[in-house]
């Protein structure tokens, strides 16, 4: 969440915030920047919270994928083309492993979608790959998250005063 007030709230600061259909909620600050704090729930919060609370919204929120997307199927549509095109240029696990600096499990965890390689890594790959990197990076994102993501960036940006591209988002799962 993010918030905007006068008070001076330090890193781990705990405030109590009331919201539509889930009542006080304890959030805990997790960075500042002057007068706007980053602050994460200590629980989940509930769709019709987030609903309500963007019905009220001064600004309007950046939209949310319908349903929450399983971390499973993040690196599944990435390492189907991975492997696929691999196979198809008769390159082992290994050779693509050297070529890229890192291990052979590795490379087999991002065929398998048990992991994801770095976004700075989608260039080099698909170079050893003999592909273009749009074509891994639309396999890389399920459908609407770069939008989101990108959204989000732009909004959080605004709302610092910085440039777009000085804003990481880190999404830990």
């Amino acid at each position: 969440m993010l918030i905007e007030t006068e008070l001076e709230l330090g890193s781990g600061a705990e405030i109590e915030v009331d919201l539509p259909h889930e009542g006080a909620v304890v959030a805990r600050v997790v960075w500042s920047s002057g007068s706007l704090f980053g602050c994460q729930f200590n629980r989940a919060i509930g769709t019709a919270a987030l609903s309500a609370v963007e019905l009220k919204a001064r600004s309007p929120l950046p939209s949310m994928p319908a349903a929450p997307v399983d971390p499973a199927l993040l690196g599944a549509g990435l390492g189907k083309k991975l492997e696929q095109t691999r196979k198809a240029r008769g390159l082992t696990l290994a050779q693509v492993a050297e070529q890229l600096g890192v291990s052979k499990p590795t490379v087999w965890a991002w065929e398998k979608g048990k992991a994801r390689p770095v976004d700075d890594r989608i260039p080099a790959i698909a170079e050893v790959l003999g592909l273009n990197p749009e074509e891994l990076i639309s396999a890389h994102h399920p459908v609407g998250v770069s939008q989101l993501l990108h959204a989000s960036r732009d909004q959080i940006a605004r709302a610092l005063g910085l440039d777009a591209r000085m804003v990481r988002i880190l999404i830990e799962i």
